[in-house]
C-alpha cells in the first residue's frame, strides 16, 4: 500500500518533467538570440556648482551631459547658450549663470537638465529677452545653414543682439555638422 501511494505522488512529477524537458532544452538552445537587446543609455545631464568660477553673490555652474548620440549639441539657459562637439558621448560647459538649462542635439532631441539654485523665477525681462533672442538666433542660424551651407549671420544698420548672435552661431554650427558634413 505504501508503494502505491509513493507511485501516486511521484507519477505526476515524473510525467510533467518529461513533458517539459523539450521546452526547457529549446529555451536553453535559443540563447541570447531571443534575449531582448540591450537598451542604449539615454542622454542625461547634470548641473553642479562650479566652485572654481563662483564668487560670493555670483554663483557659477557646470553642465555635464552623457549618453549622447549626437555629434554636437547646443545648450541654452541662464543668460545665453553655446555649442560643443560631443566627445565619447559626453560634453561639459563651465562658468554658467544660474538658470534653467536644456541641451539639444540632432539625434538626442531636447534634454532638460534642470534648474540651478539661485535661478530667477520671476519675470525678469532682461533674462527672458536674452533667452528669446538666443532661441530666435539658434532657430534662424539652424534654418539658414540647413538651406545653404555657406549662410552667414545677417548684417544690418543696427547692431545684432549678442544673445541672438550667440544663438545664431550655435544653430549654424549644429546645422553645419548635421547637414553639411562640417566637423568644425
Amino acid at each position: 500500500m505504501i508503494r502505491t501511494r509513493r507511485l501516486a505522488v511521484l507519477a505526476p512529477l515524473v510525467v510533467s518533467s518529461l513533458a517539459l524537458a523539450p521546452v526547457a532544452a529549446a529555451h536553453a538552445a535559443s540563447g541570447p538570440a531571443h534575449s531582448p537587446a540591450a537598451v542604449p543609455a539615454k542622454a542625461r545631464c547634470l548641473l553642479t556648482q562650479d566652485a572654481a568660477n563662483s564668487k560670493p553673490g555670483d554663483p557659477k555652474f557646470t553642465l555635464l551631459a552623457s549618453g549622447l548620440k549626437s555629434d554636437g549639441v547646443s545648450f541654452s539657459g541662464g543668460n545665453g547658450g553655446g555649442f560643443s562637439k560631443v566627445t565619447d558621448g559626453a560634453i561639459s560647459f563651465s562658468g554658467l549663470n544660474p538658470g534653467t538649462y536644456t541641451i539639444t542635439g540632432d539625434k538626442d532631441g531636447t534634454v532638460k537638465c534642470g534648474k540651478t539654485p539661485g535661478a530667477k523665477t520671476t519675470d525678469n525681462g532682461e533674462k527672458q529677452d536674452a533667452k528669446k533672442q538666443f532661441k530666435k538666433g539658434f532657430s534662424d542660424g539652424f534654418a539658414a545653414v540647413k538651406k545653404a551651407c555657406d549662410a552667414k549671420l545677417p548684417q544690418g544698420l543696427t547692431a545684432v543682439d549678442p544673445n541672438y548672435e550667440s544663438g545664431f552661431k550655435a544653430g549654424a554650427a549644429l546645422a553645419a555638422t548635421t547637414f553639411c558634413g562640417e566637423t568644425d
